[in-house]
């Protein structure tokens, strides 16, 4: 391990130190000021400064977590199983000694949110696939159609109980369904027509009266989605988009100017943070109020009616690399590569 991968200094461009957060294997840095260690920043943090991805020329210093658990000299007993993802070990003067990655727990089905997942579409990204099976149940690894993924990745967390919005090949889905045994249960709601990611919800407003998850077929999220569900209640948010770090590298010199159209700034080959929506939600199911009858509508339209009646919707951020879209051949190619590298592992979250 290089301790290199998790410290930053308090200098540090906000969007390099989230790239390089990224890039390590806990998704958390530990933060130096005049070289002894001032704060930590983790992926709980980038809550805090998710409003101002793609602003130019912000430091990391504004959402340091300087109220951090650290050990003295050693590691602690006390901080063996410890909820954080890293913990500083300092000597008495502050300055980094090692660091310590606490042993993760098994997760303990605190919850049983119910998971609707739209599941209708045609898949036309992913043909030739899509020519014959719909696309939830093109196979990811091990035959295993990404469908199922996502309903054994929630499964993991104590839901039982899904919803699928069906509609192309529907018949195709339900018999796959009912001849192979799950631990959870599987409900249906059949479109007549495409409704759309919003309208599609209909179909389940009556089955559905309590606060629930809403993801495409195509996306697989691989967070904890207990802290999602508790960060959207804290919130006392409508709706909680999941939304994903994107790092978008521009292969050409930017450069900024100023109303008297002076050079401000010239960056070779900059590489920008922005956030992307993952296709995954949190929702109250009020949502429903705001669908009409069978009516064509996508999801963030649906949002969008919220806001204006001055409902709360919000987001909640994760690290670029916990965002997996199947929804193309390029990328399912991509996720079966990692997910391979992460099954290796013994887990996927």
């Amino acid at each position: 391990m290089n301790l290199k991968d998790y410290v930053v200094d308090i200098t540090i461009q906000l969007s390099d130190a989230v790239n390089k957060m990224t890039h390590n294997s806990v998704k958390g840095l530990i933060v130096l000021k005049n070289g002894k260690v001032y704060g930590v920043f983790t992926r709980r943090d980038l809550v805090d400064c998710s409003h101002v991805f793609g602003v130019r020329n912000i430091t990391i210093e504004p959402f340091v977590n300087i109220n951090f658990e650290y050990c003295l000299n050693k590691i602690e007993a006390k901080y063996k199983h410890s909820k954080h993802t890293l913990i500083p070990i300092i000597n008495s003067k502050s300055e980094l000694i090692d660091i310590y990655f606490p042993i993760k727990q098994n997760h303990q089905h605190k919850y049983n949110y119910p998971i609707v997942i739209m599941a209708g579409g045609l898949g036309t990204r992913l043909y030739p696939y899509t020519k014959i099976l719909p696309k939830p149940l093109v196979p990811v690894i091990h035959d295993k159609p990404m469908i199922e993924m996502i309903m054994d990745s929630f499964y993991e967390y104590g839901s039982k109980n899904f919803y699928l919005i069906v509609n192309h090949k529907k018949e195709m889905i339900k018999s796959y369904f009912e001849e192979n045994n799950h631990e959870y249960n599987v409900y249906y709601g059949e479109e007549i027509k495409q409704l759309g990611t919003g309208g599609g919800l209909y179909y389940v407003k009556e089955q559905i009266k309590e606060t629930f998850f809403l993801t495409n077929c195509d996306i697989l999220v691989l967070e904890n989605y207990d802290e999602i569900y508790e960060y959207h209640k804290q919130s006392n948010n409508i709706v909680t988009m999941v939304v994903s770090l994107k790092s978008i590298h521009v292969p050409y010199g930017v450069i900024t100017i100023d109303e008297n159209q002076k050079i401000v700034e010239s960056k070779e080959k900059p590489t920008y943070m922005i956030l992307v929506n993952t296709g995954v939600y949190i929702v109250e199911p009020i949502i429903f109020d705001y669908i009409g009858t069978e009516e064509v509508v996508d999801f963030p339209t649906v949002i969008n009616r919220l806001k204006d009646d001055n409902l709360k919707v919000g987001v909640y951020p994760i690290t670029e690399d916990k965002w997996l879209d199947m929804g193309q051949i390029e990328e399912l190619n991509s996720a079966k590569i990692i997910l391979t590298e992460i099954e290796k592992g013994g887990k996927l979250t």
